[in-house]
Order: C-alpha cells, then sequence, then structure tokens
C-alpha cells in the first residue's frame, strides 16, 4: 500500500505497483429499469453479454495475488451470469475475496443458499425504499413484496447455517425520492443477518446524464482544487468483454483504456492508461466524458494505509 501511495503522490503515471483493487463486469444484462442507472433508463449503448469463463479466469489467476479484493459486478445484475457461483467459488479457491451487489429479485432460497456455500465474501442486497410506492418508483418492474422476501430468507439461511460470510449489506441509495426514508430504512433491517446498513451516496456518473443528475437529494457539493483521480493509481475495472476503462462513470466505454485479454497489468500499464494519467495530473480532460465534469473524483484520498472511499468528502 505505501509503495502505491508514492506512485500517486509523485504523480507517476506508469506505476509499476499493483492496484489494490478490481472490478470485473460479469454482465451489463439487467432485469430491470432503474431511475438512476443509464442502463435502466435504456441509455448505455454498449452491447449486452457475459463476461467469458476462461477470461474471467485469466484475469483472476493473474490478479488474485496482488489485489485484496475483486466485485464481480460494475454494470448489469450479476445473477444474471450462468456461472456465477462458478465465479464465487473460483475466487474463493485462489484465495480472493469477492463482493457482489444485487437487486435480489433473482436471489431465490436456491441461489440464496449456493451463494453461502460457494463462499463469497461480501453481498450488498439494495433495496431503496421502505414502501412499496417509493421503492418501485426506483426499482422499475420488481415487487417490494417479493424483493424483501428474497432478502429475508437470504437472511434466515445465513443465520439458521451459521455462516460467517459473506459480509451481509442491506443498501439503500440517496435519492430525491428516498433520502426521507433513510432513518426508517435503517430501522427496519435492524436484524440478525445483517452486518451493517450502507448508505450509498448519490453518484451523478460524472453528471452526463440531466434525468439522473435531477435525482440529486440535495446541492451539488462544493469542491477542493481538482486533483489527479485516485481510481487511476488504485483501481482497476474490466468490462464483460475485457475492456479496460477508467472507472464505472464510462458506463459505454466512450473512452477505452485497452483490453485485459493478453494480460490486465499489460493494459493498465499501456499507452492508454498512462496517457490518462497524465491528463489528470495536467488536469485537461475536456475531451474525456466520464471525467469532465465529474464530481465523484474528489469522493477519497488514498494516504498510507487506505485505498478507497465511496462518499463525498468536505473540501479540506
Amino acid at each position: 500500500m505505501s509503495w502505491r501511495y508514492v506512485h500517486y503522490r509523485l504523480r507517476n503515471p506508469k506505476p509499476w505497483a499493483y492496484p489494490d483493487r478490481m472490478y470485473l463486469e460479469s454482465t451489463n444484462a439487467c432485469n430491470l429499469r432503474c431511475i438512476m442507472c443509464p442502463t435502466g433508463r435504456g441509455l448505455s449503448q454498449r452491447r449486452k453479454g457475459y463476461l467469458d469463463w476462461h477470461l474471467f479466469c485469466q484475469i483472476v489467476d493473474e490478479m488474485a495475488p496482488h489485489v485484496s479484493m475483486t466485485t464481480l459486478h460494475i454494470w448489469g445484475e450479476p445473477l444474471l451470469h450462468p456461472r456465477i457461483i462458478d465465479m464465487i467459488a473460483y475466487c474463493r479457491a485462489r484465495g480472493l475475496h469477492a463482493e457482489l451487489s444485487t437487486n435480489a429479485v433473482l436471489l431465490t432460497p436456491e441461489m440464496s443458499q449456493a451463494i453461502l456455500d460457494a463462499g463469497l465474501g461480501a453481498i450488498y442486497l439494495c433495496l431503496d425504499g421502505t414502501t412499496a410506492e417509493t421503492y418501485e418508483q426506483v426499482r422499475r418492474e420488481a415487487s417490494f413484496e417479493q424483493t424483501q422476501e428474497h432478502i429475508r430468507r437470504f437472511l434466515e439461511l445465513r443465520v439458521a447455517g451459521g455462516y460467517e460470510r459473506p459480509l451481509t449489506k442491506l443498501q439503500i441509495i440517496e435519492l430525491a425520492p428516498t433520502v426521507e426514508q433513510i432513518e426508517s430504512f435503517k430501522r427496519m433491517w435492524a436484524v440478525p443477518g445483517v452486518d451493517r446498513i450502507n448508505i450509498k451516496a448519490f453518484d451523478s456518473w460524472g453528471d452526463q446524464i440531466s434525468d439522473i443528475s435531477a435525482l440529486r437529494p440535495q446541492d451539488k457539493p462544493a469542491l477542493p482544487p481538482r486533483f489527479p483521480c485516485p481510481n487511476l493509481w488504485y483501481h482497476v475495472h474490466i468490462y464483460w468483454d475485457g475492456t479496460l476503462v477508467c472507472c464505472d462513470r464510462d458506463f459505454d466505454a466512450r473512452y477505452p483504456l485497452g483490453n485485459v485479454g493478453d494480460g490486465v497489468m499489460k493494459a493498465w500499464r499501456g499507452p492508454a492508461m498512462t496517457a490518462l494519467r497524465r491528463k489528470h495530473i495536467r488536469r485537461d480532460l475536456d475531451d474525456v466524458p466520464s471525467c469532465g465534469q465529474c464530481v465523484e473524483w474528489a469522493w477519497w484520498r488514498p494516504t498510507w494505509t487506505t485505498a478507497q472511499g465511496n462518499a463525498p468528502q468536505a473540501p479540506s
């Protein structure tokens, strides 16, 4: 971690240290039409697909010894992937902590039991609202009662089976329709089997879609003077077809940074990623769609010992 910090602080555009966290998109297909999501709104133009098993294994084999964790989701609903349980088990076998975020619509008792047995490290169960009216306004094409039932059954199975993992986090996103229900959400899900209530900060996805930006529950945050986005030094984001991107805010891969088919680190240290780091150092981002208007770059600053953050920070 200290070497990563040195590379970041010295603004080295081609760090030799490995990233700390890996984000893998099992699929960008989804079963819902959520109002805060470019995919759900039908605005994402990327071809839909599923991460190939052999590419997945190649990526994990290369990176498992070096990264602290991986997600098995970026865009899309990961439970749609036909081999998602195999992916979880493969990560566990390679000693890699894997996390997954799901809308829980497909979290049947059978799927729940398979996830528990496969050895997932952490799971985010997303339920945006405490009433059917709010939830179904946000998570279009989902049923509040059915999703609640799936979540409660997962928790029951976890408690009854004595599973220490996955760490289970009930999540609600801060949106204009949900913000007034956050406190009641905390009370509602203070139940056995829940390790944490996760209040996910509103993400504008780089302020690229006005209808999504309009869901911001409060004023746009005041920002400190711009500094290079830590994601480019600390994280690696890989889409289902192997495309490397700066982060998930490049939801359409409009600024691709290579492909990991010939190796994750070959692309992560490659010319396109190096050039983007230099652009961040120079604050020359007008031609980078996901970065030019972004405010989420200010969500965290690395330290000698920390390498993540997912909430707005007050300017120092």
